[in-house]
């Protein structure tokens, strides 16, 4: 086993990359969630693409703060605006710094895995175990944790125990093995019960399930199974969740209990993604750095703002408050503002303030961040908004989202032209901005588009009049979700 100093060193003495690569915030399934999708042949249904999440999967480069858990990071898309008036971007970016070894609090956790019938392929129950493995044994000596598996029932696997020296680890994670029904709740509550048995105020009190199904065995109402979470919640323990594999799952309960339950969400569908999340982003899994997370954005007098991340229409005018994820240590999260200027003098000018506030969970003290926002207000015979190439790539990112959302809504009507058409600029924006960039996801995502107009093209051709009836493509997977019904006005961007 690793000692909990070790351990928490190799996070460590990786800090100036982590400064430059940060990890992406805790909320990220709807990126990998919609390439699973297309990859499957699928139509991503727009109730699945949540912008912010889509966005927040891609790694950031904000600088570290040094003397705060959470930094603030300001960028506008081009330092210079027309005098006359005119759009800007400005990106938003919050980045919690990385776990220092005497902060770590002691784990109480339990993980809760399904081990259904569904479990039983190749690409999940290996790789979880696999995962498992490698997450296990670099807990330190003094967390405790304890494995529930679900099937039909739930059974506790290993009760709530120190690692110690982490002997017991390969034979428990040996026993899993897959088989029966999905009695979700069932399971969810066992873990809880072996955190609640040894709740301890100064220890990191978490569950951690892991879900490839739909619950279909006990309690499946999704109302009840999140109630009955919010009750363990709100006595302070956290709940994370990993949504595993290609097939159905309940996409809305899995968001939800992570929210309530003030952790992470992942969408898990290839051993790279297991590793991500296991592994890469271990220590924002387990570690939460801050809590009621909030930015305040109050734009100048002359400045309106008409669009943000994951907001839906036109946001209220005047000043905003707008609410975040919880993060974790190391954790990032960004948020894109388009703005409309007024013609006004050449010139320095605010453009607004923008304002963090949060509960700093190593401190338990609510803390302020305030910046203003300046541009340099020009004649300009020519002017691009979006110059800054990582502003530019960001809202690139955004777009793409943007644009699934779009192809989905095209695609029920039947306008698969549009889609097509659509999913063909969306591809060559992508490539566009990697070229400038370098970022090999961002090629990868280009990729992925082109593997999208084949899908939506064989719907071009079935819909022709001399189309044939072999020639109508197999209808798109459409994958379950389930349903969640969603001073100065505070919003929430999804």
């Amino acid at each position: 086993m690793l000692p909990r100093k070790a351990f928490l060193w190799l996070v460590v003495l990786g800090g100036v990359l982590i400064a430059l690569t940060s990890c992406a915030a805790s909320m990220d399934a709807s990126k990998a969630r919609s390439r699973s999708v297309i990859e499957s042949g699928g139509i991503v249904p727009a109730e699945e693409l949540r912008v912010a999440e889509y966005l927040n999967y891609y790694t950031q480069s904000f600088p570290e703060p040094t003397k705060t858990t959470l930094g603030l990071d300001l960028r506008l898309g081009n330092s210079q605006i027309p005098a006359s008036g005119g759009e800007a971007w400005l990106q938003i970016g919050i980045q919690a710094k990385s776990a220092q070894p005497a902060e770590i609090a002691p784990l109480n956790l339990a993980l809760v895995i399904d081990r259904s019938g569904s479990m039983n392929t190749p690409e999940k129950m290996p790789y979880v175990k696999q995962s498992l493995l490698v997450f296990l044994r670099s807990l330190a000596a003094n967390d405790i944790v304890a494995i529930v598996t679900y099937s039909d029932e739930a059974a506790v696997l290993v009760p709530a125990r120190q690692v110690g020296d982490g002997a017991w680890i390969e034979a428990a994670v040996g026993q899993i093995q897959p088989g029966g029904s999905t009695n979700l709740h069932a399971g969810l509550m066992a873990g809880f019960a072996q955190v609640d048995r040894g709740f301890d105020v100064r220890r990191n009190n978490r569950v951690i399930l892991l879900t490839d199904g739909i619950a279909n065995r006990g309690v499946i109402s999704p109302e009840q199974i999140a109630g009955d979470a919010r009750q363990y919640n709100d006595k302070g323990i956290y709940l994370s969740t990993v949504g595993l594999g290609k097939e159905e799952f309940n996409d809305a309960l899995l968001s939800k209990l992570a929210t309530q339950g003030k952790g992470a969400y992942h969408f898990v569908d290839s051993a790279e993604e297991m590793d991500k999340v296991f592994r890469q982003d271990v220590s924002g899994l387990v570690q939460k750095a801050a809590s009621d997370v909030a930015l305040v954005f109050r734009p100048a007098p002359d400045v309106r703002l008409e669009a943000l991340t994951g907001y839906e229409g036109t946001p209220p005018a005047g000043p905003l408050e707008i609410r975040q994820k919880d993060m974790g240590t190391g954790d990032s999260q960004v948020l894109l503002a388009r703005l409309r200027i007024a013609p006004g003098p050449a010139g320095q000018r605010m453009l607004g303030t923008v304002k963090l506030r949060y509960t700093d969970l190593f401190s338990q003290r609510a803390e302020t961040l305030n910046l203003p926002v300046y541009a340099d207000a020009r004649e300009l015979t020519s002017y691009e908004p979006l110059r800054d190439v990582e502003v530019l790539r960001n809202v690139t990112i955004q777009r793409t989202a943007e644009a699934l959302k779009e192809i989905d809504r095209l695609y029920k009507a039947r306008r698969y032209q549009e889609g097509y058409d659509l999913a063909v600029r969306s591809e060559g924006e992508l490539r566009r901005v990697a070229a400038l960039t370098g970022e090999a996801q961002m090629v990868k995502d280009a990729d992925l588009m082109r593997t999208y107009q084949a899908t939506l093209s064989k719907w071009i051709t079935a819909s022709r009049p001399t189309a044939t009836p072999e020639d109508a493509p197999a209808e798109p997977t459409r994958f379950y979700r389930g349903r969640v019904t969603p001073t100065m006005p505070a919003v929430e961007v999804k």
